[in-house]
C-alpha cells in the first residue's frame, strides 16, 4: 500500500462514532458491557464510601493549616 492510501484516509478522517459502529457487533456488546458494568461498581463504591465515611457538615471542615 501507497503511506496515502484512499483506505488509509478514510480510516483517519472517521468520527469515533463512524469507527464505533464499524467493529463487530460481538465487539461493540462487550464494550457496553463494560461500561455499563463499570458504571455499576463506581455507583455501588460510591454509596459504601459514602456510608463508611460520612460527609462532613458544611462549614465545619478543616482549612489547611500554613
Amino acid at each position: 500500500m501507497h503511506p496515502h492510501s484512499p483506505t488509509k484516509d478514510r480510516i483517519y478522517n472517521r468520527s469515533l462514532w463512524e469507527s464505533y459502529k464499524a467493529l463487530p457487533a460481538r465487539t461493540r456488546l462487550y464494550i457496553s458491557m463494560g461500561v455499563c458494568t463499570l458504571g455499576a461498581v463506581g455507583l455501588c463504591v460510591s454509596d459504601y464510601m459514602e456510608k463508611a465515611l460520612p460527609p462532613t457538615p458544611h462549614g465545619t471542615a478543616k482549612s489547611p493549616s500554613t
